[in-house]
């Protein structure tokens, strides 16, 4: 056999060899990199994105007033030139199922519940991931990491740890997690114009936060838009001013639902019910070692002190409503 004909063969079998070779490390080790790679700033911009989400509803809470927020972030990642598959993601608001505070007047010996508060949770879930099946839920003012997915939903996960605490200890020590549990119920009260010793109007401040229907779902490989929209309901009067006071206030806060946080909002709700009967302490009386429940709920109330001067009692409640789209 001629030399000459054997050798561009042997050339293009090695060469055929080198590009085989290059292309099996590629698609093994180089593409999975790169696409691990993309995937972690995908995760990264999804974590940020939930920090300042949170964010924006802790300030939503404080604010009290009709606002709009929204923060974009990527459901998907690993997409590079040569290889654009990426893996897509699903952001999802669900409702808790129990209240965690209600507001109740009496007015003529009948009991009315006027108001109730809610949280919602909502959360990011990876699908057909490159890298960690790392995902992130919101709930009670923390961001948490989620690993791993079980059966019962999205949001639902194998491991959940605090995004930036150590532990959930860390969690309900933290002063801004306090605070914000104490913004959803805010207490205040003002005299008679003559006498100060006496109460006029009790004024109570309330939110609730709720998953928006029709929009609380959302799955792709795109951008996804966590929003936020508060909406203040118009007040509601209690008692006629200057002729009668409603026959109680009290505030139910339920035990079951997270309870440092639960515990925290009922205490600071105890304490300006506190302050305002030994402000006016003519005319208002506090009590909160009668609840019917006591298992299920703490209770705190105010009553009108028999013969004295009437008060009114206005609430105002504003609803977040968040959703996804």
């Amino acid at each position: 056999m001629n030399d000459d004909a054997v050798a561009p063969v042997v050339a293009a079998m090695l060469v055929l060899a080198i590009i085989v070779t290059a292309f099996s490390a590629w698609n093994a080790i180089l593409l999975p990199s790169l696409k691990q790679q993309s995937e972690m700033v995908q995760d990264r911009e999804v974590q940020q994105a939930f920090s300042r989400f949170s964010s924006d509803l802790v300030n939503a809470a404080s604010l009290k007033r009709d606002l709009t927020f929204s923060q974009p972030l990527p459901l998907g990642g690993g997409g590079i030139i040569l290889s654009p598959l990426t893996s897509s993601g699903t952001l999802q608001v669900v409702d808790e199922p129990l209240h965690f505070y209600s507001i109740r007047i009496t007015e003529k010996t009948t009991e009315e519940r006027i108001a109730e508060g809610r949280m919602i949770r909502f959360s990011y879930q990876p699908v057909g991931d490159f890298w960690l099946d790392q995902g992130y839920t919101w709930n009670y003012g923390f961001v948490n990491v989620t690993k791993g997915s079980s059966k019962t939903g999205t949001g639902a996960a194998m491991v959940t740890t605090p995004l930036a605490f150590t532990s959930m200890d860390d969690v309900y020590r933290k002063q801004s997690i306090q605070d914000f549990a104490n913004s959803l119920i805010v207490v205040e009260a003002e005299p008679w114009y003559n006498s100060t010793g006496n109460c006029s109007r009790i004024t109570i401040t309330s939110m609730t936060f709720n998953r928006e229907p029709g929009s609380s779902y959302v799955s792709s490989n795109g951008i996804g838009i966590l929003e936020l929209t508060a909406k203040s309901a118009s007040p509601s009067v209690f008692g006629v001013e200057g002729i009668s006071s409603p026959d109680s206030l009290k505030i139910r806060v339920n035990r079951s639902e997270n309870k440092p946080f639960s515990l925290g909002l009922y205490e600071r709700i105890n304490e300006s019910f506190s302050g305002i009967a030994t402000t006016y302490r003519y005319n208002v009386a506090h009590s909160f070692q009668n609840a019917p429940f006591p298992e299920y709920y703490n209770e705190t109330s105010l009553a009108p002190v028999p013969g004295s001067l009437p008060f009114t009692v206005t609430h105002r409640q504003i609803a977040i409503n968040v959703s996804v789209v």
